[in-house]
């Protein structure tokens, strides 16, 4: 009778185990983690407004890659803020570094009605992944201002006075960006080229909002520029995509600063 006893008990573990390890949600959305992390090896978990990198597989439901990056140079992206399909915001919410998960993403919360061309997603289609969450960038705010010309700069990410090496006219700036109008509708962006753009600070090589945005930033920082439209296109815009008068909402990171004097 104990030993009966003792394989109910155990049984009831394994299955409390399981459940953690593996889930669906009532919108049709299920995780399963193939590749746990020790909660002592766990030094930190993502959330809403993290920066992660991140290594995927893409199939259909018969098993046939669409597109992976594993062994490549992981993705990058921030955890809730849009920047992916809604269905991969919350299945890689959660997660500790290293951390792989199977994920079944339902057209809903994918690519909906409209599906992806160039993939060959059609519209609805279910989609299956293997994510792993390489690495976590955890931003540290700093401070808000608007400038002469009316442009808002909000430092989502600061560097330290002692470690900061800031922008000059004249130098070389390696940039990440995101490019959103007023209303939200997407841009443009340098993680879709997995290349930064770069240009000269101060030289005319970009619109002017930029070059005052970018002067005096620090290697590693992050920015959220607002540039009205008199430093951006001005009455004219950029067609198709950027209307006569619009706001440019920016997301920029300073990824490498190469100082005048260097080249």
């Amino acid at each position: 009778m104990l030993l009966i006893v003792s394989l109910v008990v155990l049984l009831g573990f394994a299955s409390a185990e399981e459940e953690k390890l593996s889930w669906k949600d009532d919108d049709g959305l299920e995780v399963k983690i193939v590749k746990p992390i020790k909660k002592e090896k766990c030094t930190m978990i993502s959330k809403e407004g993290d920066v992660v990198d991140q290594f995927y597989r893409l199939t259909d439901k018969e098993g046939k890659e669409i597109g992976s990056n594993f062994g490549k140079k992981p993705y990058t992206f921030t955890l809730g803020k849009g920047q992916v399909i809604p269905g991969m915001d919350r299945a890689m919410t959660g997660m500790c570094i290293g951390e792989k998960r199977k994920v079944v993403i339902p057209g809903a919360l994918g690519f909906g009605n409209d599906g992806r061309d160039r993939d060959n997603i059609q519209k609805d289609q279910t989609l299956y992944y293997t994510v792993q969450l390489v690495d976590i960038f955890r931003p540290v705010a700093g401070e808000k201002w608007e400038t002469d010309e009316g442009i808002t700069i909000d430092v989502t990410h600061k560097i330290e006075a002692d470690k900061c090496r800031k922008s000059e006219p004249g130098d070389t700036i390696h940039q990440q960006y995101v490019l959103h109008l007023e209303d939200g509708t997407f841009v443009d962006s340098s993680f879709s080229r997995n290349a930064p753009f770069i240009f000269k600070l101060q030289r005319g090589e970009v619109i002017k909002g930029m070059d005052i945005a970018m002067t005096g930033m620090c290697e590693g920082e992050r920015r959220k520029v607002i540039i009205p439209s008199d430093f951006g296109y001005g009455d004219d815009g950029r067609p198709p995509h950027i209307p006569g008068k619009s706001r440019l909402y920016f997301d920029i990171t300073l990824e490498k600063l190469i100082k005048k004097d260097e080249l």
